[in-house]
This record gives C-alpha cells, sequence and structure tokens, in this order.
C-alpha cells in the first residue's frame, strides 16, 4: 500500500493510482436526503460528486434529492437511447455486459484475483 501511495503522491507515477484502485474498495455512505429534510452543511461536505457533461460538479447528495432540479434535466438534456448509442459506437451494448467469469475460473489480465483463492460455488 505505501509503495502506491509513495508512487502516486511523490513519483507522480499515476499508473499506481491505477493500481491502488484495484487494490482497494471505497465506501461511501451518506445520510439520506430528500426535499424535506435537505441539509445545506452536508451537501457542502459531501464527497461523492457527478461531472455533468458540461463540466458542472455536482454533490451527488443535491443531485438525487430534487430529481428535478438536476438529475432529470440532464439526462434529458444529454440522455440517448440505447438504439442511438449503439449506432454511434458501432457495437451492441450488451456485449460489454459483466458476465461473471470469476465464478467460472476466469480472471481480467491485471485484476489482482491471482493472488487470491477463490472456491468454486459447486451447489453442495
Amino acid at each position: 500500500m505505501a509503495k502506491l501511495l509513495v508512487g502516486a503522491l511523490l513519483k507522480h507515477d499515476y499508473s499506481a493510482v491505477g493500481q491502488f484502485h484495484i487494490k482497494s474498495m471505497f465506501l461511501g455512505m451518506m445520510h439520506f436526503q430528500d426535499k424535506y429534510n435537505q441539509d445545506e452543511e452536508r451537501l457542502q461536505r459531501c464527497d461523492i460528486h457527478y461531472l455533468t457533461p458540461d463540466m458542472r460538479i455536482i454533490p451527488f447528495c443535491s443531485f438525487n434529492v430534487i430529481p428535478e432540479w438536476y438529475r432529470d434535466r440532464i439526462q434529458k438534456k444529454y440522455g440517448i437511447t440505447v438504439d442511438e448509442w449503439e449506432k454511434k459506437n458501432g457495437e451492441k451494448l450488451e456485449a460489454r455486459l459483466y458476465r461473471g467469469s470469476l465464478r467460472r475460473g476466469k480472471h481480467a489480465d491485471g485484476c489482482g484475483c491471482s493472488s487470491v483463492h477463490i472456491e468454486p460455488i459447486t451447489g453442495t
């Protein structure tokens, strides 16, 4: 862990940041807010953010508090249908779905799982 952080912070080796993300897990917890109990102080301390296509940074907590203010407007303005996305990108979206290959004993290159022993699920 220390090597990863030294590489990222002191050597500016950002591949170390990628390795850090592979070998760590982010836990984000937040107080539920809606339009009846919105807390401005909590919104200012929110540590999870959305970056919108027009480059605005919106705290997750406020993005979902009143959907009509942020989420619905952004989705309406920038969202496209699956058919439009597939035509634009020349591939089927379903081809990108995660298929649970780890349970079948297969690992993606560089996934970090090679050092972890996982018992197969046998159903017995």
